[in-house]
């Protein structure tokens, strides 16, 4: 059977403290956040979002992560105009081709794939002239190893697996989850394969409104 690699995140047990963003830029040599830029975050290929509701004394805090989808039909694949620069491996996981990626170089609408997101989870490096997004660390998985997210999350809030493995350790994760499990902007149909948790008595819709969350850490663009 055909892989199709994702994460589970249990939205429950994440404390917000942003380690799985520091994991990646160590594992990619991402530039960190500039101290004395305001505004600025560096390089980053994910995030994590905070989400308040209530009013004091009466209040509650989410906290959600984010990264690409890795989307069984992805639609940055097909907006991009260069053969192999942006791909979609057999089990599951998108790519960039930073050897083949142009940037769209001369096209006035500048990278088609940046707007064909739905996450606006692909990042444009003004200093490399690509597109760049998180890769699952496939160099990782390819070696039989997780995510370097995956595996510094400290509250084991990420769980990474092959999704069409019913013995997996992420499909067992999301079947004990039930009806509690959802994706983001499903209505897109890009069956994405970050696949989320909602905590016991907490809509969807209070935990997946991203127009209403404020970034904590990582990339700062987002629909």
């Amino acid at each position: 059977m055909t892989k199709q690699y994702g994460i589970a995140v249990d939205i429950n047990s994440c404390i917000g403290c942003g380690i799985c963003v520091i994991a990646c830029k160590q594992e990619h040599n991402l530039s960190p956040h500039v101290d004395d830029v305001p505004g600025t975050r560096g390089a980053a290929w994910n995030q994590v979002l905070s989400m308040l509701e209530g009013t004091y004394p009466e209040l509650s805090m989410q906290y959600l992560y984010l990264h690409c989808m890795h989307c069984e039909k992805p639609p940055c694949v097909e907006a991009c105009p260069v053969e192999g620069a942006l791909i979609k491996r057999e089990d599951g996981i998108v790519l960039i081709d930073k050897e083949k990626c142009d940037g769209c170089k001369g096209k006035e609408e500048g990278p088609r794939c940046i707007p064909a997101c739905p996450y606006g989870a692909i990042q444009f490096d003004t200093r490399k002239g690509i597109a760049e997004a998180c890769n699952l660390c496939f160099h990782l998985v390819d070696a039989g190893d997780e995510p370097a997210c995956v595996k510094a999350c400290l509250g084991g809030t990420l769980t990474f697996g092959d999704l069409n493995d019913p013995k997996s350790k992420i499909c067992q994760v999301l079947k004990a989850a039930g009806d509690r499990v959802f994706v983001l902007k499903g209505e897109k149909g890009t069956n994405p394969s970050v696949r989320y948790i909602r905590p016991e008595g907490v809509s969807v819709e209070r935990v997946s409104n991203l127009g209403k969350a404020k970034l904590m850490y990582g990339f700062a663009k987002r629909e």
